[in-house]
């Protein structure tokens, strides 16, 4: 479903749950699923899932009559939604499995969320199709995809390519780099979708602890362990510097800094 190189291993999943789930991707969540009307008896499908925030959101929110699923080809990932849902049993189904070979039954799903996934399948129109090919006529694919990196990426990619190498720094702006983001409605509809929607999402990334947190940030993507490799020192010099170039977001003991997202809804012809 993702490229390999941006998979991450158990101990970063950890730190990605902990860090970036809270910082980011549970505020995205909310603040998507606030833009989408979803009912009881939509049937659920959430790709790229993830540790499952949207799919937890979702249940928070309306505790849908039907399991939802979530599908993520890291298996890493998909242990930990097992793990952080294994209080509501029969609310989730897990898959691991490839973007372009879905486990799942033709024509079953009315919503499919796909939060921060598209720019790392590797074909966007194969999977697309294979989306469509599990929905009902008549159901919305709702996607997100960063606009661009933040001030706070932005600084950690500066620093990380002054600190340990320019190769290194540019692997902390991938997910912020998906450049057909202007193709995306055109592969829509070549994917069997119609009725595009695009929007912009505002949504602030919270850092809680700083001087904790920013090195969580940094040991929660998959580039972490190059940067761990270089030093303590290192490590304590990138944060210090990211720090440095986020002070204007200071909120209190937190940093709060704005973070834009496009938001792709679409209708299965």
């Amino acid at each position: 479903m993702v490229k390999n190189a941006f998979h991450l291993k158990e101990t970063a999943v950890a730190l990605y749950e902990d860090q970036k789930v809270a910082a980011m991707f549970r505020p995205l969540a909310c603040a998507t699923l606030d833009a989408v009307e979803i009912t009881e008896t939509d049937v659920i499908l959430d790709v790229a899932c993830g540790t499952g925030i949207v799919s937890r959101e979702i249940h928070a929110k309306i505790s849908p009559t039907f399991p939802i699923h979530g599908v993520d080809l890291n298996a890493d990932m998909i242990a930990m939604a097992r793990h952080v849902t294994h209080d509501r049993p029969g609310a989730f189904e897990w898959h691991v499995a490839d973007i372009e070979n879905l486990p799942l039954p033709t024509g079953q799903f009315t919503k499919v969320f796909c939060q921060q996934g598209m720019q790392y399948f590797p074909n966007e129109i194969t999977a697309l199709i294979e989306i469509r090919r599990v929905m009902q006529a008549g159901g919305q694919l709702i996607t997100t995809i960063w606009g661009g990196a933040s001030d706070f990426f932005i600084a950690m990619s500066d620093s990380v390519s002054k600190h340990v190498s320019p190769e290194v720094g540019k692997r902390f702006l991938t997910p912020f780099s998906y450049k057909n983001a202007d193709k995306l409605t055109e592969m829509l509809g070549t994917a069997g979708f119609g009725a595009v929607t695009r929007t912009i999402l505002m949504v602030d990334r919270t850092i809680r602890n700083p001087d904790t947190s920013i090195k969580n940030e940094i040991l929660g993507h998959p580039a972490g362990l190059q940067v761990l490799d270089a030093g303590e020192t290192v490590v304590q010099a990138i944060v210090q510097d990211i720090a440095n170039a986020c002070a204007k977001y200071q909120v209190g003991e937190n940093l709060v800094v704005p973070q834009r997202t496009h938001m792709f809804i679409a209708t299965a012809t």
